[in-house]
């Protein structure tokens, strides 16, 4: 069984934080929120370098694309042509809103992996099988056999160098892997219908399913309920247009304003809260 935070305290964490990185535009807020992800991945078991790198070039990504694709903005910096298919005119307005969707998005990200990598699997897919049983129990043997697959990708590409076919990089190794994939997908198929040998002889879906027993909450993860509470209704009135920022027409002039210092003190208490309880292990 794995282990980790339980489900309820995570997701009443990582879904308002989530939420109001989506809905606030407010520069202030989408760093406060881009900081507390940050430290929510490196407190995790996920590959932060992983998730870090995926969000550092979907961010660079989203800002360098918007000023080509957004015809907005009153301070131009590069008047180039407008086409149907790309606009070659640049403005500051396009560059701070860029930037700010790339934050928004690398926020969410770190969001993603904080999420997967504080939460007890287990735990949130016995959770989910609750609503989509079928859907749960496809996401468990899924996130058990992709381990198994990856052995059996690395055993049988060993077989074909140790036999002096290539498998690197090179249009040979391309053809050589082709090849492999037969072997793996038989090798896949044999584990599936062994699963399913096993479930159908444990008599699965004969009887009502069982439930996994509920530990009690740790001082950490109450802390995190009491956290997410506040975060959730502090979404709720982000997506009430709470913490406003204007980038087009014209850019505005950023303002340290109440709500955005409590929105981004709220995002930064997560990072308190999850602190205070010890790494997963």
């Amino acid at each position: 069984m794995s282990e980790g935070a339980a489900p309820l305290p995570t997701v009443l964490v990582v879904a308002p934080l989530a939420t109001i990185s989506f809905a606030s535009d407010d520069p202030l807020v989408l760093a406060a929120t881009l900081l507390a992800a940050a430290v929510l991945l490196a407190r995790s078991r996920a590959p932060w370098r992983l998730f870090a790198g995926v969000a550092g070039m979907t961010a660079l990504g989203v800002a360098l694309l918007n000023p080509f694709v957004a015809s907005e903005g009153d301070l131009i910096l590069v008047n180039g042509p407008h086409t149907v298919l790309i606009d070659l005119q640049v403005t500051v307005e396009e560059l701070a809103y860029g930037a700010a969707a790339g934050v928004r998005v690398a926020a969410v990200t770190l969001i993603c992996g904080a999420f997967l990598g504080l939460v007890d699997r287990d735990r949130a897919l016995a959770g989910a099988a609750r609503l989509a049983p079928r859907s749960a129990m496809a996401a468990a043997l899924g996130a058990r056999m992709l381990p198994l697959l990856r052995r059996d990708a690395t055993t049988i590409g060993e077989a074909a160098r140790l036999r002096g076919l290539a498998t690197g990089t090179s249009r040979a190794a391309l053809r050589t892997w082709g090849r492999l994939l037969v072997p793996l997908t038989a090798s896949a198929l044999e584990r599936g219908l062994d699963r399913a040998e096993a479930m159908t002889a444990r008599g699965y879906a004969t009887t009502r399913p069982t439930r996994l027993p509920e530990r009690a909450l740790t001082g950490a993860e109450r802390a995190s309920i009491g956290v997410g509470l506040v975060l959730a209704f502090l979404a709720v009135l982000t997506v009430a247009g709470a913490a406003p920022f204007r980038y087009y027409p014209t850019l505005a002039t950023p303002t340290i304003t109440g709500a955005a210092v409590a929105l981004a003190t709220a995002a930064l208490g997560v990072v308190g809260a999850t602190l205070l309880g010890g790494r997963p292990r």
